[in-house]
C-alpha cells in the first residue's frame, strides 16, 4: 500500500502516531459476476516505536517512503461525520 500524502504525525518521546491518505483502502464496489472488487484511498492512522538512534525523515517524499516500508497495520479513520460543504 502507496502512503499518497501525510496528514498529521504525532511523537510522543519514541511512540510515533501518523495520519495519512493511503492507497487502496477503502472498498468502493464488491465485485460482480463482471467486474473485479474496486478499492479507493482512505484516511488511516498507524502507530509505531522508533528505536533510541533512530530518526524519521523530515521531507514528505522520503517520510512516506520509510512508512512504506515499516509494512504498518494502517486503521481506516471513520469520516462518515466529516462535513464537507465548501458553504459553510
Amino acid at each position: 500500500m502507496a502512503i499518497l500524502c501525510i496528514e498529521n504525525t504525532f511523537i510522543d518521546g519514541t511512540y510515533v502516531t501518523v495520519t495519512a491518505v493511503v492507497e487502496d483502502m477503502r472498498l468502493l464496489y464488491k465485485a460482480t459476476r463482471d467486474d473485479p472488487e474496486e478499492w479507493a484511498p482512505a484516511l488511516c492512522t498507524a502507530s509505531f516505536e522508533m528505536a533510541d538512534d533512530e530518526s524519521i525523515p523530515l521531507d514528505e517524499s522520503s517520510f512516506c517512503t520509510f512508512l512504506d516500508r515499516l509494512d504498518l497495520d494502517w486503521t481506516l479513520v471513520d469520516t462518515s461525520d466529516y462535513y464537507l460543504d465548501d458553504a459553510a
